[in-house]
């Protein structure tokens, strides 16, 4: 019995020591884990606990023209804070803060008796002088950090392509977006130690991270040429009672955007943030965004492409009756009574709908949509921008004759601003596509980091269609019915466009696009010039309303530029100068109008229906050159 005992005793005591053995091991595993693999994470918890910290903002990066001009820069504000531990009167800083930010003494009072936070923010964005009115007579518990406000040098220019920040200073839109996580830098920290009340420890240290600043960016933009198209595109809107009055300055040789507007529009340094509707209508950049049907300014593609395929050239004769009938359907040319015989060059002067409608039946549907694709229509180039459009192309299976000889003249297809001054652009600079960009360099303290080279996307075209092409809409401009955009001593080559808008499928009544395409100089284009007026009220004729602007912003680009004269200078001012006066057309029929304008070396369009003249433009009496248009309205 007692021999039982002792071993009884010694099974026991064996496992308790098994045991004491099992949980000092436990014991021992977690301290090991607690200080070695969690043990930066539980310090970090600890610091949490007892460090206050307030944030330094990051100094946005600048944004500045071509040339150094700056667009968009950031200046110092402040933010201001109280900590309601380290507060001795509540009422007597109340008091002080709301009287030198101007703001309701009872809405800081509460601010400043709110408890169960360690800081409470009382205003944002408060400029060094009201920061200085309050150390004059500080109160315990106020604290400031820094912060940036963004500033745009000009207000109301480039408003969508610069697009503004938000109120923690981040992109909203346009390059601020593209380019956020360059431009933004990263914030800093200024840390306290407290106790859990959120009190500062007497003795404690201070710990101070500094903030890296944005880096720098470098456009393509010339704010010489923006200022300018800027307030021309203003005028022209109201002049003509449009919707919206956009442009596009390229240039052909690298892809670099030069100038980009689309009014109306809004300061920057006042977005207006109580109206999201009106804001996002306002920010959208219109050349850049959205997709519509061109009109006869597509007849430049559709020429590219057919002088490409060796189908056409500058003397190459159509017939055109005034329509064609395509599976039964009749498609008209904008003068029903035709044209009548001429040539590829006359056609581009008359921008005649038939021509080009024979011209593309003979690419045929396969090659041109081939070319379109090529051309980027409906593919887009990346740009360095958000949202970039792209155009829209039916699906060939869909496509009749019918549409396809529309396309020829710029119908039942649409592309984006951008997309056909991009494509015009290849046509007219040896056929090299090239990627439009917005930003040269991104610098910084150190020097240049990133610096962007023209592109070229790919070969669309062979050298010598742009031989043929660039002096054939030199007459266009010098003869035919881009006119209106003439400079004299410089030869500017160009093309019209006149599309009607479309609403839920159908032709939306009085409403157009109005556009004029132009380039200078017509042997190596440097500047390519694309005005689109939206719904213009009264006249709606690209040569007539576009063609005008176009010409204003051309004269700005030789101004600015200081582009000289060319040699025949003094003789094409002669051919430019309004020496016919009109007579009126009223009350005639069709057939006696055109009679006499033809005569009189004019041009003449129609629109509406009916047997007599009703109105004209320009009005009777007006000085007009030779090869002027005349718009007659049944």
């Amino acid at each position: 019995m007692q021999k039982y005992t002792s071993i009884s005793i010694r099974k026991r005591l064996l496992a308790m020591i098994i045991l004491v053995t099992f949980f000092l091991s436990l014991l021992i595993i977690r301290l090991l884990y607690l200080q070695v693999f969690a043990g930066p994470n539980i310090s970090s918890r600890a610091y949490s606990q007892w460090l206050r910290d307030l944030p330094l903002r990051a100094s946005r990066g600048n944004i500045y023209d071509r040339n150094g001009a700056l667009l968009a820069s950031s200046h110092t504000t402040f933010d201001i804070y109280v900590r309601h531990a380290d507060i001795v009167s509540e009422q007597r800083c109340a008091t002080l803060l709301s009287s030198a930010c101007g703001l309701d003494y009872e809405d800081v009072l509460e601010k400043v008796q709110k408890r169960g936070y360690s800081e409470v923010l009382i205003v944002k964005s408060q400029e060094k002088e009201v920061v200085n009115k309050i150390l004059e007579s500080y109160e315990e518990g106020i604290f400031f950090t820094e912060n940036t406000t963004r500033d745009y040098t000009y207000g109301d220019l480039l408003t969508q392509i610069l697009g503004f920040v938000s109120s923690d200073g981040n992109g909203q839109g346009g390059l601020e977006a593209e380019y956020n996580k360059y431009l933004k830098g990263i914030d800093g920290l200024n840390m306290v130690e407290s106790d859990l009340k959120g009190t500062t420890l007497s003795n404690s240290l201070s710990y101070y991270v500094n903030a890296i600043d944005g880096l720098n960016l470098t456009l393509t933009i010339d704010l010489r040429i923006q200022r300018e198209v800027e307030s021309i595109l203003s005028a022209a809107r109201l002049e003509n009672g449009a919707k919206s009055a956009s442009c596009i300055v390229m240039d052909p040789q690298t892809g670099e955007i030069l100038a980009m507007s689309s009014k109306p529009s809004y300061d920057l340094n006042d977005v207006p943030r109580d109206d999201i509707e009106t804001l996002l209508n306002l920010s959208k950049a219109l050349p850049i965004t959205d997709a519509y049907e061109p009109g006869s300014t597509f007849k430049v593609i559709t020429t590219a492409i057919a002088l490409n395929e060796g189908i056409t050239s500058k003397h190459s004769y159509y017939y055109c009756p005034g329509y064609r009938i395509v599976n039964g359907v009749r498609i008209n040319c904008h003068r029903r009574s035709g044209h009548g015989s001429q040539s590829l060059q006359d056609g581009l002067n008359n921008s005649c709908n038939c021509v080009f409608m024979e011209i593309v039946r003979q690419i045929g549907l396969e090659k041109f949509y081939r070319y379109l694709e090529a051309f980027g229509i409906s593919t887009g180039y990346n740009l360095d921008f958000p949202g970039e459009g792209k155009g829209v192309l039916m699906p060939k299976s869909l496509v009749k004759d019918g549409d396809l000889f529309r396309m020829g003249f710029g119908q039942s297809v649409t592309v984006t601003q951008l997309g056909l001054i991009n494509s015009v652009c290849a046509a007219i600079n040896g056929g090299r596509l090239m990627q439009p960009y917005f930003v040269k360099q991104i610098s910084g303290e150190s020097g240049v980091l990133y610096e962007k080279q023209p592109t070229t996307l790919r070969q669309v075209l062979k050298e010598s269609v742009s031989k043929d092409l660039d002096p054939m809409l030199n007459e266009v401009v010098s003869k035919g019915g881009g006119k209106h955009a003439a400079i004299a001593g410089y030869d500017i080559g160009g093309k019209t466009g006149t599309a009607q808008k479309y609403e839920n499928g159908a032709i939306a009544e009085g409403k157009y696009v109005a556009s004029f395409m132009g380039f200078y100089p017509t042997d190596t284009p440097r500047y390519c010039v694309l005005v689109v007026i939206d719904e213009p009220q009264g006249a709606y004729y690209g040569g007539v309303v576009a063609a005008p602007v176009a010409k204003s912003v051309f004269e700005a680009i030789f101004k600015v530029c200081e582009t000289p004269k060319n040699e025949n200078a003094e003789e094409q001012e002669k051919l430019l100068e309004a020496n016919i006066e009109l007579p009126s057309f009223v009350g005639m029929t069709l057939t006696e109008a055109a009679r006499k304008i033809t005569s009189m070396g004019l041009q003449y369009l129609t629109t509406g229906e009916g047997t007599y003249v009703k109105d004209q433009l320009a009005a009777p009496g007006s000085m007009v050159f030779e090869g002027s248009v005349v718009l007659l309205m049944f």
